[in-house]
């Protein structure tokens, strides 16, 4: 009896180390399962792309005539991520998202931009990019193992699931070296010059135009419960929100589900608090702090008073200068 039971806790301790063999061989397989499926759909496919030493094949590549891409550069770039069965996962490209069904009027299209040094990007991407000018186009595949972030700041890497080898499509429409004197500065510049007679900033990226005034007697007073009507747009005329039900119908942006009610705010004294309280970017804020009771007023600038670095997905990118239409109401 003593013999048999030895036996059979040998046999279960055998099984047991089996089965922790196994499973440690089922959790590496994965890596080396999607790379042999990379390796046999190229040799299928494209034979003749060119494997990096990290493991990223490189497709088709047309290297561009402007500014090369540096560890530092913010690069604007046109992509379309697909699986290698050719289903389409993502893109910013309008014609596509329209075929895709998918199109939205408050969705900006053409360009995301990035920064290349922040390891907010797939490694096979950013290895691309930098062999990449300005003006270049690229199609390259890569496995799981380059498809990981460090930093989860760009919406559509975070949302794209590292299982299955993926193929990006891209194409370097710029780059600069600094986003904000090279990019949101000028355009901004442009904007007040095109539409609003070239008036000065009020401080360094905030522009306000007040395009309906009221004497000063209506001011309001910190902690005032006010109502706020708004429109929101980018700088190429894209509307993303606003809270006027006729403006969301003409821009087709409206939604059944929306109530379409002036915003409820409460008056502060400084920005800080005028932001934490009512929940609302600096920009806004610091709009609305400057109006009195039945103004209207314009204010436009840069991400840094917006959205940043992130965007606000899918209706606003990354470092976009913003422009709201901005009216205060007395709350009843």
């Amino acid at each position: 009896m003593l013999r048999y039971r030895l036996l059979l806790l040998a046999l279960a301790i055998v099984t047991l180390l089996t089965f922790a063999s196994c499973a440690k061989e089922v959790g590496e397989a994965n890596e080396i399962v999607q790379a042999r499926v990379l390796d046999s759909w190229i040799n299928v496919k494209h034979p003749s792309s060119e494997k990096t030493s990290s493991g990223l094949y490189i497709i088709d590549f047309a290297d561009g005539t402007g500014r090369q891409v540096t560890d530092s550069s913010y690069v604007f770039v046109k992509y379309t991520v697909k699986e290698l069965s050719g289903n389409i996962l993502a893109t910013n490209d309008r014609t596509i998202s329209e075929q895709l069904g998918e199109f939205s009027y408050s969705r900006h299209y053409g360009y995301n931009i990035w920064r290349v040094d922040q390891e907010a990007l797939y490694a096979g991407v950013e290895e691309i990019l930098k062999r990449m000018r300005v003006g270049g186009r690229a199609t390259v595949a890569f496995t799981p193992e380059l498809a990981t972030l460090s930093v989860s700041i760009y919406s559509l890497f975070s949302s794209l699931e590292g299982t299955a080898p993926l193929i990006f499509e891209l194409e370097l429409v710029d780059c600069v070296e600094d986003i904000y004197a090279d990019y949101e500065e000028p355009m901004l510049r442009l904007y007040s010059e095109k539409y609003w007679g070239g008036v000065d900033t009020i401080k360094r990226g905030f522009y306000f135009v007040k395009t309906k005034e009221v004497p000063v007697e209506d001011s309001i007073a910190t902690e005032a419960q006010i109502k706020i009507r708004y429109i929101g747009h980018m700088l190429d005329g894209v509307v993303f929100d606003t809270n006027i039900q006729d403006t969301a119908k003409r821009y087709r942006i409206y939604e059944s589900t929306k109530s379409y009610e002036a915003m409820d705010i409460t008056f502060k004294d400084n920005i800080a608090d005028f932001k934490q309280s009512n929940s609302i970017i600096e920009g806004f804020a610091d709009a609305i702090m400057r109006m009195r009771y039945g103004e209207k007023a314009v204010a436009f600038f840069w991400s840094q008073s917006g959205y940043g670095a992130t965007g606000s997905s899918p209706s606003i990118p990354e470092y976009t200068p913003l422009c709201f239409e901005v009216e205060v109401e007395r709350k009843n």
